[in-house]
């Protein structure tokens, strides 16, 4: 700003030498005299006052919707899938069944584990029969210690065996109903990866399950906004085309800042009430601080633009200079647009409205809007 006022007044000495002369060549010292003295009087300006704004401050972010919680449903028994039962985007409840895997095969293994557990039944009755006929013998002294030893022996072992089976049995029976892969817990299918005919191995991921009836809505917030999020409680966002909003319930604010993005993530939840919202949709979220907050504006004709915006003030019938720190731009309060003044400027300070052709050091006159005088 000094080298342009500089070049100001080096182009007014050079002006005031050509006008000074007369057509001969020779200076007019009168005339000299009269141009100095309207080239240094004072220049008009007008001084304006900022616009205060009392507002609950707004920001508009794009996030987006994901399933409250996910969780991938493999087999716990292996074989081939028969029937896979459902399809991306069914609707399920806990216990449905969802894919079945070779119920054949662990009905056939049901069937001979109830017929060994039979087997040892039958054993077990006629080993408890002898074993009575031994102990009636043994009382009469009619058959040796020994004999009696072996036959409670033999009745043991039938009672094991008969154990033996019935937990076979039980685990054939535990295979067949875990042959019907069921949903753990009411939701939303997500993802198939199962198709009949495939085998399917232990631990493999077969189906993943959107659980519950609710959906997460989230976004990255910017760390200079973290003082405007106390008290809130939740957000408004909108998805796709639709101008329908919906109101997602504060869930979690993330505690750490991420150092490579300065930002944090804020997560609501709704309640899903329609198939407009799905996951994985992206959300335009309205962010709109519970704390209201005054901002300063002033015309955009009254900031000058250097290395940092600056402001021209009236002292001492001259102009000085103010560096100050805008914000956001708007089209309310001045009809050529206004610039929010963030810091450097405090309320009821005036400003001059138009700083076009002004430089520091220069006399001015303030006047009010309309005096010609």
């Amino acid at each position: 700003m000094k080298r342009n006022t500089s070049l100001i007044i080096v182009s007014l000495s050079a002006l005031l030498s050509l006008l000074a002369c007369h057509p001969n060549g020779e200076q007019d010292p009168e005339n000299a005299a009269n141009v100095i003295k309207e080239a240094l009087a004072p220049q008009d300006v007008e001084l304006v006052e900022p616009v205060i704004r009392s507002e609950h401050p707004e920001l508009h972010l794009v996030g987006s919707a994901r399933a409250f919680e996910t969780v991938n449903i493999s087999s716990e028994v292996v074989g081939n899938i028969d029937k896979v039962l459902v399809e991306v985007g069914n609707t399920v409840n806990e216990g449905d069944p969802l894919i079945e895997v070779d119920r054949e095969t662990f009905r056939l293994w049901l069937n001979q584990a109830n017929a060994n557990l039979e087997a040892s039944k039958a054993e077990l009755n006629l080993a408890t029969k002898e074993l009575e006929r031994k102990r009636d013998l043994l009382s009469d002294k009619t058959i040796a210690q020994a004999t009696f030893d072996q036959a409670e022996a033999a009745h043991a072992l039938a009672a094991a065996r008969v154990g033996s089976a019935n937990a076979t049995r039980d685990l054939a029976q535990r295979d067949l109903d875990r042959s019907i892969i069921r949903a753990p817990s009411d939701g939303t299918i997500a993802k198939r990866y199962a198709v009949k005919g495939q085998w399917a191995d232990i631990n493999q991921s077969l189906i993943e399950l959107a659980m519950g009836s609710q959906i997460k809505v989230a976004a990255r917030v910017p760390e200079f906004w973290m003082p405007n999020l106390s008290g809130l409680k939740g957000f408004d966002f909108t998805v796709g085309t639709s101008e329908k909003t919906y109101h997602a319930t504060l869930y979690s604010i993330e505690p750490v800042v991420s150092q490579n993005s300065r930002s944090f993530e804020v997560v609501g939840t709704m309640k899903i009430s329609d198939q407009a919202v799905r996951p994985g949709m992206f959300a335009n979220i309205t962010l709109t601080s519970p704390t209201q907050h005054t901002s300063l504006w002033l015309p955009s004709t009254a900031i000058a633009s250097s290395d940092m915006p600056e402001i021209m003030m009236v002292a001492d019938d001259k102009i000085v200079l103010r560096k100050v720190q805008t914000g956001r731009r708007d089209t309310d309060f001045f009809p050529d647009g206004a610039i929010e003044i963030v810091s450097g400027l405090e309320a009821e300070e005036p400003v001059i409205r138009d700083v076009s052709g002004l430089g520091r050091g220069i006399p001015v006159r303030v006047i009010t809007s309309g005096d010609n005088t």
